[in-house]
């Protein structure tokens, strides 16, 4: 109900849809039973001005206002349409690794097996073998030196 009207004016339906609005958030809450319920709803669509309506909710509790739930008062809002958000960009890893992917550790490690079994063979040291891993490690990191990350 507006809060300066008059006993004798009569209200509209809006105001007789927000009272009984009230009546069934008590009758909701167990502040009504349900013949109490029904005979201020029974009233509420018989009478017509704003001096007859108050009887019908003088002992119920003011209108509850919305309140937004706690999960949602910290959560950002989205973002406007036609707008997009920055991306973050992800660590960037290791150069090398960056350039050819995990197959550079693979070389590596052929590389020092190698260079062990030399340095086990007194310093004689055997064919360059990983050089058949080579050949296909140059042409990955060729292949990914023009591309974007």
């Amino acid at each position: 109900m507006p809060s300066q009207y008059q006993p004798h004016q009569r209200f509209t339906e809006a105001d007789r849809d927000k009272i009984a609005g009230r009546l069934r958030d008590a009758f909701a809450d167990g502040r009504l039973d349900q013949p109490e319920f029904s005979s201020r709803l029974d009233q509420l669509y018989t009478v017509q001005t704003y001096g007859e309506l108050e009887p019908l909710v003088h002992d119920l509790p003011p209108v509850r206002t919305y309140q937004t739930p706690a999960n949602m008062q910290s959560v950002t809002p989205a973002p406007a349409p036609g707008t997009f958000p920055e991306r973050q960009k992800a660590k960037s890893p290791h150069p090398l690794t960056a350039l050819t992917g995990g197959f550079t550790g693979v070389v590596l490690i052929n590389v020092v097996i190698w260079f062990v079994i030399g340095l086990g063979n007194g310093g004689h040291w055997p064919h360059f073998w990983p050089v058949w891993l080579l050949i296909p490690w140059a042409f990955i990191a060729l292949g990914n030196l023009g591309k974007r990350r």
